[in-house]
């Protein structure tokens, strides 16, 4: 009875452990973004639905520098992610990647504001 009990419980932690590495995967993937006309640019689009989004990144470096959205957010079509995470950042700058595993933060975003690149607290 115990061996039963033993076999048990571990193909359920095992089922568990699949279950939980499933969720992970789904979620590292890229979303999809809402259905758009990919004939206009993401500048041109999101100058008109998001303004204020379009303005904040327009005056930070990126906009200056004239950085496109697909940079961080991907293409929009094979890959997009509304929340770039940091390994994006990190392509361009190498120079100032930070070990989170030893910091209190997660991402590059926990400092900086998405689209303007300030710090949150400027």
């Amino acid at each position: 009875m115990k061996i039963k009990i033993i076999f048990f419980g571990t193909v359920m932690l095992l089922a568990l452990g699949f279950l939980i590495q499933s969720r992970a995967d789904k979620s590292s993937q890229p979303e999809k973004h809402p259905d758009a006309d990919f004939t206009m640019s993401c500048r041109e689009c999101h100058k008109e639905i998001t303004p204020d989004i379009y303005n904040e990144w327009a005056g930070s470096g990126h906009g200056k520098m004239n950085f496109g959205c697909y940079m961080c957010h991907g293409d929009g079509v094979e890959e997009f992610y509304v929340k770039p995470a940091s390994d994006n950042c990190i392509s361009c700058h190498s120079g100032q990647e930070v070990d989170f595993s030893k910091s209190k933060f997660d991402n590059c975003f926990d400092c900086h504001q998405g689209h303007s690149l300030t710090f949150h607290n400027e």
